[in-house]
Formats: C-alpha cells, sequence, structure tokens
C-alpha cells in the first residue's frame, strides 16, 4: 500500500517531536520542512493538523504551529492513563480476539524475529515496532476508543520519557513481555493479561513520580 505524502510526513514530524529532536516551544517550519521532506504545502498542513489533534503541536494563530509544551506532571498524567487504558485493553482483548488477531501477532512476531538483528539499536524502528504490537493489543480488544486513545497516548508518554531523560527500552528488552501477553491473550486469561500489561508498563525510574505525595508536589510546582 502505498503511503500518502501527508502520511509520511506525519509519520516523520511524530516521531522528531517524540524523540525531542524538535524540543518544546520550536517553531514548525514550514518551508525548512518542505525543502527536507520534498513535499507541497497541502500535505505538510494536513500532517501538522494531525499532529495538532495528538496534542503534539499547538496553534498560535498567525504566528503559525509549534511543539507544544510539557512537564513532569504532564509525564505523570499521561502514562496514569496510559497505563489504565492499556491493562484494560489486554483484558478485553484476551477475552474477544479471534483467529485474524492471532494472525496478526503471529506475523507481528515473524517480522520482529526477521528484522531485530539488524535494528537492535535503530530507535525509530523500535519505537513503531513497540507501537504496532500495542496497537494490534488494542485492534484485538474490539474497542475502537481503546484503539483511538492507545495511539494519542503513545506518542505522548514516549515524548515525555525523552523529555525526562528517563532511559527508553528497546524490543530486544521487551519481546519476552511481548510473547508472555500475547499467549496469555491467546489462552484468553484475561486477568493474566491484564496484569503482565500493567508490569509491562511499570518503569521504575518513574515510581518515584507515580506517588499522590510527588503529584501533590508537581502540582504546586507548576
Amino acid at each position: 500500500m502505498i503511503k500518502r505524502k501527508s502520511d509520511e510526513a506525519h509519520a516523520i514530524l511524530r516521531q522528531r517531536i517524540m524523540c525531542a529532536d524538535l524540543a518544546p516551544g520550536a517553531i514548525i517550519d514550514d518551508r525548512e520542512l518542505m525543502e527536507q521532506l520534498g513535499i507541497g504545502r497541502t500535505p505538510l498542513r494536513e500532517s501538522i493538523v494531525r499532529l495538532e489533534q495528538e496534542g503534539l503541536v499547538v496553534s498560535r494563530g498567525r504566528r503559525g504551529y509549534f511543539v507544544a509544551e510539557t512537564s513532569p506532571l504532564d509525564l505523570f498524567r499521561a502514562f496514569e492513563i496510559r497505563r489504565e487504558i492499556e491493562c484494560f485493553a489486554a483484558g478485553r482483548a484476551a477475552e474477544r480476539r479471534n483467529d485474524k488477531d492471532i494472525e496478526a501477532f503471529e506475523a507481528f512476531f515473524m517480522r520482529l524475529e526477521a528484522e531485530l538483528a539488524d535494528h537492535r539499536n535503530d530507535v525509530p524502528w523500535n519505537l513503531e515496532a513497540d507501537e504496532e504490537f500495542h496497537c494490534l493489543v488494542a485492534t484485538a480488544s474490539d474497542n475502537r476508543f481503546a484503539a483511538q486513545y492507545q495511539s494519542f497516548l503513545f506518542g505522548l508518554s514516549v515524548r515525555s520519557l525523552y523529555l525526562s531523560r528517563v532511559p527508553v527500552t528497546l524490543v530486544h528488552e521487551e519481546i519476552d513481555d511481548y510473547r508472555a501477553m500475547f499467549e496469555a491473550i491467546r489462552r484468553r486469561e484475561a486477568d493474566e493479561a491484564e496484569t503482565l500489561m500493567r508490569k509491562h508498563l511499570t518503569i521504575s525510574p518513574l515510581q518515584g513520580l507515580m506517588s499522590e505525595a510527588s503529584v501533590s508536589a508537581l502540582r504546586k510546582s507548576v
């Protein structure tokens, strides 16, 4: 399937913002990006509007579009709600998955094994693979709202990790988690799938932040 120019631009800009290559508050320079990406103004604007809908870009009227600002409290909030939605999705996926979902997971693991050695430390590839796994779980949950918000929150939470300098794990460190969650979904073990997803989305450096005392302190600092 051939990607539209706006889809390609969206993927590239989203990646740059998530990985903090485009810093919070940075202006989205239309002319520079059109030249870099080799696209026209219309597909570029379409991609920017999508990024605005995803909370990664903000419009400031005639001044143009800017990369959205964020804060430590945003980091907490993004992970707080992402974890709950994805745990819910994992449980529902175990209850509702069908043969097509299982085939999609199996195809994903086959591609992963074929490509992992060549992309072990390739950050864009790793992020894309990680997001694909979580999208498969959300799709198998048969809840379009879970799938919609999973994609939205993935971008925000990954960006917050990079900006907070929290180590981002790569696929070779997570593949055992993926397999364990998939097996729980395959066996229709909803509680196990939810437990494994919660463990997977528990990031040690964030535990001090994810406490009510820390949240109260963050609120006062905003």
